[in-house]
């Protein structure tokens, strides 16, 4: 199973250019929440994890710049972008559910 993760995880990659404001759309759909939300500057529970989940996204697949994901989701301090990705990345291995979530979300950007 894990083979497969790293397989999928390296093997899946844009076909297209995807904006920010597409992830954004994406994640927000996936979780239910208003795209707005993700730019607040809320600590509310049901909006956070979906913030850093898209930080994650955006710093792993993207290789976007922590300053200008900071920048992009509600002017937040590179800082704060390190530690969400950190915090999910740290949390992946063992987390299924989180795992399956970054997944679903993959294959929701990706599709043609």
């Amino acid at each position: 199973m894990n083979e497969v993760r790293v397989l999928i995880k390296n093997n899946i990659k844009p076909a297209k250019n995807i904006s920010i404001k597409e992830v954004t759309s994406v994640v927000a759909n996936f979780y239910q929440i208003e795209e707005s939300k993700l730019c607040e500057k809320t600590r509310k529970k049901e909006v956070v994890k979906p913030r850093q989940v898209l930080m994650y996204i955006l710093r792993e697949d993207f290789n976007t710049s922590y300053p200008y994901i900071g920048q992009k989701l509600g002017g937040r301090d590179h800082t704060t972008v390190i530690h969400a990705y950190d915090k999910i990345k740290n949390e992946l291995p063992n987390n299924l559910l989180l795992t399956q979530e970054l997944e679903q979300i993959r294959v929701l950007l990706y599709q043609n």
